[in-house]
């Protein structure tokens, strides 16, 4: 496993969705005016968290008075924090099997249930250049007050140094073809004082990186996990 966090800095289709390729229809998402995307700073961050480097992520970060996220490669269970995660860490070690990474055919919604409602599907379009959601977890979109299911990653109306860097995770993790477990305390949120975020690798039938099924957990400021709206 490789552990990294950046420390001394001062204070981002078919009828269901488990299937092969297809895209859900669009739901209603709430927007936000922001500045565009930063594709060349993307292109960066994913150099850098492929490398084991978040320098350059951190002092963004802190430039919006956030702390810098933490990231784990391929966390063992007892380092991802909320017990939905760790349920769905579980299951997907189970399905994946001497070492290699589970196809995204094996994905049953039922060795999903203890983590429901904060699981996400995450497709690579163009190869990872974006990332479309398949699903987007109920009690996520409750929390957020958004749902992104059908939408593009690079349409997530969160702020835009926010969206980059979630971006470059995926874009990383699947170069890397690992596990990626990440925490991100919000700016100015008024109950949700983290977020929780374990993404798994799914293969498709030419054993390259497609999918991710996705854990996301919101954590009150009272270290309870949320579930629901407030």
């Amino acid at each position: 496993m490789l552990r990294f966090v950046a420390y001394g800095m001062p204070a981002c289709g078919p009828a269901t969705p488990w299937g092969g390729a297809g895209r859900d229809p669009q739901r209603g998402v709430q927007r936000i005016t922001r500045p565009p995307l930063d594709w060349e700073r993307i292109d960066q961050w994913t150099a850098g968290l492929v490398a084991g480097d978040i320098a350059a992520i951190a002092s963004v970060f802190a430039r919006h008075g956030a702390p810098p996220p933490l990231l784990v490669w391929n966390p063992a269970i007892d380092e991802v924090g909320a017990e939905p995660l760790r349920a769905l860490a579980a299951y997907w070690r189970g399905i994946g099997g001497s070492g290699a990474l589970p196809h995204l055919r094996q994905i049953d919604p039922a060795g999903l249930r203890p983590a429901l409602g904060y699981v996400m599907l995450l497709d690579a379009v163009e190869d990872g250049r974006d990332f479309r959601y398949r699903l987007y977890g109920s009690i996520v979109s409750g929390v957020s007050g958004f749902d992104m299911t059908g939408k593009l990653l690079s349409e997530h109306p969160a702020n835009a140094y926010v969206t980059e860097f979630g971006i470059a995770t995926y874009r990383a993790a699947l170069q890397r073809r690992e596990p990626v477990y990440t925490e991100r305390s919000p700016v100015g949120a008024a109950q949700t004082t983290l977020w929780q975020r374990l993404a798994l690798p799914l293969v498709d039938d030419s054993a390259a990186v497609a999918r991710f099924v996705i854990g996301t957990v919101p954590i009150a400021r009272n270290g309870q996990t949320l579930r629901g709206p407030f």
